[in-house]
């Protein structure tokens, strides 16, 4: 994927981000990331000790680095991860085409709003599909689902799912609850692929807060309440009728037990295992069983969200 100089200056001005340039500049970027280098490439950098080799790159940053001579480097007054991220987000966010396959199956009582794609064989019941949603392939979405409005669903997802609760009957019988409730992924959530969101049990609904960010293997069990602005990581798992407040942070592979609640700010470490209610926000809980500590302002890989 290719960036021109033109376009990341053209973004720049618009947005009145003040920078300044210094070194060679080329009409068009290769985007790339420093852990994979490569010559003609566009990249951010957060520090001071710069030490990667390019060749024939630009470099946005906010430091005064060192660089050979056929590099250019944009220096910006702001977080430059954070200005990356808006440029390469206004040219090459994903957009609907608005296009439904043919091979969709659509429930016929089902709302589709404005604007929606719906990949090749997904399967929509009776639920509502928000405008600007995008619905890839695969993806199942249950009865009584309401996902909101520039949601992406990524492939093989299942949207509403069947939980099981179950109690011993006579003689020695399972005796099944039937789940009778649904899901609510408000606006502009991102779901990864392979994720399940269990719907609620009886009258509750599993609820996904706006802005939501759930990474690919997610299993959200039934009645959970994901707050705003939370972020998954991969392979995460709750319990049913868990609560994860607003602006919450969570670890590759996080378990949490049924019907815990966790404060606004939480960051919870990779493996973590979490079995109790956290004491306040913005606390760092790590470990089997979860334990909390006091939360650095600069923990790796955890977006700054204050």
């Amino acid at each position: 994927m290719q960036i021109s100089y033109k376009q990341i200056v053209q973004f720049l001005k618009d947005r009145k981000i003040n920078f300044s340039l210094r070194g060679a500049v080329y009409r068009n970027y290769k985007i790339c990331s420093l852990f994979y280098p490569e010559a003609n490439g566009f990249y951010f950098f957060s520090g001071d000790d710069f030490k990667t080799k390019l060749e024939q790159s630009l470099i946005l940053t906010s430091s005064q680095v060192e660089i050979e001579r056929n590099n250019g480097v944009i220096c910006v007054e702001g977080d430059p991860q954070t200005i990356f991220y808006m440029i390469l987000d206004h040219y090459f966010r994903e957009e609907s085409t608005g296009k439904i396959s043919k091979t969709a199956s659509i429930h016929k009582d089902a709302v589709i709003g404005i604007n929606v794609q719906i990949d090749s064989f997904a399967v929509l019941g009776d639920c509502v599909i928000g405008d600007n949603t995008i619905i890839k392939s695969h993806v199942v979405v249950e009865d009584n689902s309401y996902i909101g409005r520039s949601v992406i669903v990524e492939p093989h997802c299942t949207i509403g799912a069947t939980g099981t609760a179950w109690v011993w009957g006579e003689n020695g019988t399972k005796v099944r609850q039937p789940q009778l409730g649904g899901v609510v992924i408000k606006d502009r959530c991102f779901l990864g692929a392979n994720s399940s969101i269990v719907k609620g049990s009886l009258n509750e609904n599993t609820k996904i807060g706006e802005n939501t960010v759930i990474a690919p293997g997610a299993k959200i069990g039934h009645g959970t309440q994901i707050g705003n602005y939370v972020h998954f990581a991969n392979n995460v798992v709750t319990g049913g009728n868990s609560k994860i407040a607003d602006f919450c942070f969570v670890g590759s592979s996080v378990t949490f037990r049924p019907k815990v609640a966790i404060h606004p700010y939480t960051v919870i470490g990779a493996g973590a295992v979490v079995v109790e209610n956290t004491s306040k926000e913005n606390l760092l809980l790590v470990g089997v069983p979860a334990k909390e500590r006091p939360a650095s302002d600069n923990l790796t890989g955890v977006p700054n969200f204050k």
